[in-house]
C-alpha cells in the first residue's frame, strides 16, 4: 500500500494522495530500488520475443511489422534515465505478455480458420475520455441479458495457451490469472477505489489491440511521448482490424447471437478507424467536465509516476495529459458528425449520475433494444450490487496537487464546453 494513503483514509474509505506536492520515497524503499539498478536488463525486441516464445512454446508471430512499434516502445523506456530499473523490468513484462498473446492468437486462428467468418453484428460502442463514466455505463448496460461484453480476463488473454484446459474447479485458467492480478492491484486501496479491474468486470476493447503494439493503452504502461507521436501519425485501421479478429476469436470460444456492448477511450480520437472497422456500429459518447477528467487522470496515472520515476517529474506528467485530453476532445469534435444521427447518442456525465438506469435505457432504445421488464430488472439488480463509491472515494485537488491555473485551464477547454454543456464539477473561483 502506498505510504501516501493514511490509516484514517482507509478507515473512512476516503483517500487523498499527498505526495504530488512534494514527492519523496522512504529511505528503505529508495535503498531497495537503488540496489536493483546494477542488475543487467535486456530491453531489446529480440529478448522480448524470445521470452514470449519460451513462455508459450510457439514461434509464429505473423507479419513482422509490429516489431518496429515494439522497438520504439522499448527503446524509449530504456533510454529514460529517470525510470527505475524495476519499472523498466515491469514494462518488459507488459511487452512479453502482449507478444505471448500475439503468438497464442496467431496459433489459435490457424487451428480454427472459421473464426474469420464470424460476424460482429451492430456492436454498441461506449466512446469517451478516461474517467468520464464509460466503464460504469458499459458495465451497467452489459447487465442486460440481451447483450454480451468483453470481461477483463478475456481482454487480458483472448485465447488460451495451447493445450490449456479448464481446471478442476471449472474456472478458466485465464480467469484465475486475472483474479490474481486484481488481488495484487486491490491490495492498494486507492487503486481499488479508482478503477475496478476484477476478472468478470467489463473492460476496454482497446486491450485487444495491445499484441499489435499500437493502441493508446501503451501510454498508460509507461512514459512514451515519442511513441505517442508515432502512434498519432499512423492510420490505426489495421490495428483496429487486428482487435476485431481477436474479438471474433473470443466469440468463437463463447458462441452467442447476442450483440456486443464494448467501450474504448481511444475511440474518441479514432472514430474514422473505428467506423471503417465496424461500419454498422452504434456509438455512445460520454461527456464530462474536462477539469474533472483531468484531476482523476492526473491522479490515477500519477501514481505510476510516483512509483516509477527516480525524481517524479510532476510538471511533465501534467503537461502531457492536459495536452492528451485536449487532443482527444478536439479529434472527437472534428469527426463525430460523420456518425449518422440514428447511430449516435451523446450523454452528459451529470445525466448519467442523475439517472443511471434511464441513461442506459436511452442508449438501448436508440440502438434498437426496447425496454422490457426483464431488462429493467437486470439493470436494477446491477445497481443494487454496484453502488458508486463502495470501494472508497478519492479526494482531488487539481490546483493544489498539480499547480494548475484553473481559470486558464477552463478557458483552454472552452472549445469543447461551448458545444457540450457539461456541468462544471471543479470550481475555479473566478
Amino acid at each position: 500500500m502506498s505510504s501516501a494513503v493514511s490509516a484514517e483514509a482507509i478507515a473512512s474509505k476516503t483517500f487523498r494522495v499527498e505526495q504530488f506536492r512534494d514527492p519523496k520515497l522512504s529511505e528503505e524503499k529508495r535503498r531497495a530500488l537503488e540496489s536493483a539498478e546494477a542488475e543487467p536488463l535486456d530491453m531489446s525486441v529480440a529478448a522480448v520475443l524470445s521470452a514470449a516464445k519460451a513462455q508459450t512454446g510457439l514461434a509464429d508471430f505473423g507479419p513482422a511489422d509490429f516489431e518496429e512499434r515494439l522497438g520504439l516502445l522499448l527503446r524509449e523506456v530504456d533510454a529514460d534515465a529517470n525510470v527505475w530499473r524495476t519499472a523498466k523490468a515491469q514494462f518488459i513484462g507488459f511487452c512479453v505478455k502482449a507478444a505471448a498473446n500475439r503468438l497464442k492468437g496467431r496459433d489459435f486462428i490457424k487451428r480454427h480458420p472459421s473464426i474469420n467468418e464470424i460476424a460482429i453484428d451492430r456492436p454498441i460502442f461506449i466512446v469517451g475520455l478516461p474517467r468520464s463514466g464509460t466503464t460504469h455505463l458499459e458495465n451497467l448496460i452489459a447487465a442486460d441479458r440481451r447483450l454480451r461484453y468483453l470481461p477483463v480476463y478475456l481482454g487480458s488473454e483472448p485465447v488460451p495457451a495451447p493445450g490449456e484446459q479448464l481446471g478442476a474447479t471449472a474456472k478458466d485458467p485465464r480467469w484465475t490469472r486475472s483474479n490474481a492480478h486484481w488481488e495484487r492491484m486491490r491490495s492498494n486501496p486507492i487503486m481499488e477505489a479508482l478503477h475496478e479491474h476484477s476478472p468478470g468486470h467489463a473492460c476496454g476493447e482497446n486491450e485487444l489491440q495491445m499484441p499489435d503494439f499500437s493502441t493508446y493503452q501503451w501510454e498508460w504502461m509507461g512514459d512514451v511521448p515519442r511513441w505517442r507521436n508515432y502512434y498519432l501519425a499512423h492510420d490505426q485501421t489495421p490495428h483496429y482490424a487486428y482487435g476485431r479478429t481477436m474479438l471474433k476469436a473470443i466469440a468463437f470460444q463463447f458462441p452467442s447471437e447476442r450483440r456486443w456492448i464494448l467501450k474504448g477511450n481511444q475511440h474518441s480520437e479514432q472514430l474514422p478507424a473505428l467506423l471503417r472497422t465496424y461500419p454498422d456500429a452504434f456509438i455512445v459518447q460520454t461527456h464530462r467536465d474536462p477539469l474533472a477528467i483531468l484531476q482523476s487522470v492526473l491522479t490515477m496515472r500519477g501514481l505510476a509516476v510516483l512509483a516509477n520515476q527516480k525524481k517524479p517529474n510532476i510538471e511533465a506528467h501534467v503537461a502531457y495529459w492536459v495536452d492528451r485530453i485536449e487532443h482527444m476532445l478536439r479529434a472527437y469534435l472534428r469527426d463525430y458528425k460523420a456518425i449518422p444521427d440514428n447511430r449516435r447518442v451523446d450523454l452528459l456525465f451529470q445525466d448519467i449520475i442523475a439517472d443511471d438506469i434511464g441513461s442506459a435505457q436511452k442508449v438501448m432504445v436508440a440502438a434498437g433494444l426496447p425496454t422490457t421488464p426483464e431488462s429493467t430488472q437486470d439493470l436494477r439488480d446491477y445497481m443494487a450490487h454496484h453502488q458508486r463509491g463502495r470501494a472508497g472515494r478519492v479526494i482531488y485537488d487539481l490546483a493544489g496537487d498539480f499547480n494548475l491555473n484553473l481559470i486558464d485551464l477552463r478557458e483552454r477547454f472552452r472549445f469543447y464546453t461551448d458545444v457540450f454543456p457539461v456541468r462544471q464539477e471543479v470550481k475555479t473561483n473566478d
